[in-house]
């Protein structure tokens, strides 16, 4: 992902947007999994949170951001993507400890299977954000030796 394009970046965060919205309805209403749903809602708004990231910085917002902000969400979003790395652990323990499985009637309500999936892309959109954010961050902090920075442009 560090390699691509912004525009397949941003589409790749839109993509996770809208998984998180329509998994947290299905397993909200169908399955009464109120964990996952909760998780899925929480990837979503991370998945969000990176798209708006990759936007502002193909628009050059970056790079009026202070040292204090990107350390901010740099730190902001280790902490949630450890947590939830520790809470896909943990999840997965106990799904495992409890038999559950992954048949229709297993699904139904709490199923720590299910949770742990949720866990796990929580943590990978906030490690992106984490990943990108530092990314960003040298490319805008640099002090500008010979010509300001170019930002890739969405065309």
């Amino acid at each position: 992902m560090v390699f691509c394009s912004i525009r397949v970046r941003i589409i790749w965060a839109i993509i996770g947007i809208s998984a998180g919205i329509m998994a947290g309805a299905v397993f909200g209403v169908q399955y009464h999994n109120y964990s996952a749903t909760t998780l899925a809602f929480i990837s979503s708004i991370f998945a969000t949170l990176l798209m708006l990231l990759h936007i502002w910085y193909s628009k050059g917002k970056l790079s009026y951001w202070s040292k204090a902000k990107f350390s901010f969400v740099t730190i902001s979003c280790l902490l949630v993507w450890i947590a939830a790395l520790v809470g896909m652990v943990v999840c997965l323990v106990v799904a495992g400890v409890k038999g559950q499985n992954l048949t229709h009637e297993g699904l139904q309500h709490e199923n720590f299977w299910i949770t742990a999936v949720w866990c796990w892309m929580t943590f990978k959109w906030s490690m992106m954000i984490w990943w990108y954010s530092r990314i960003y961050s040298r490319d805008v902090m640099n002090p500008l030796t010979k010509s300001p920075p170019t930002p890739p442009t969405l065309d």
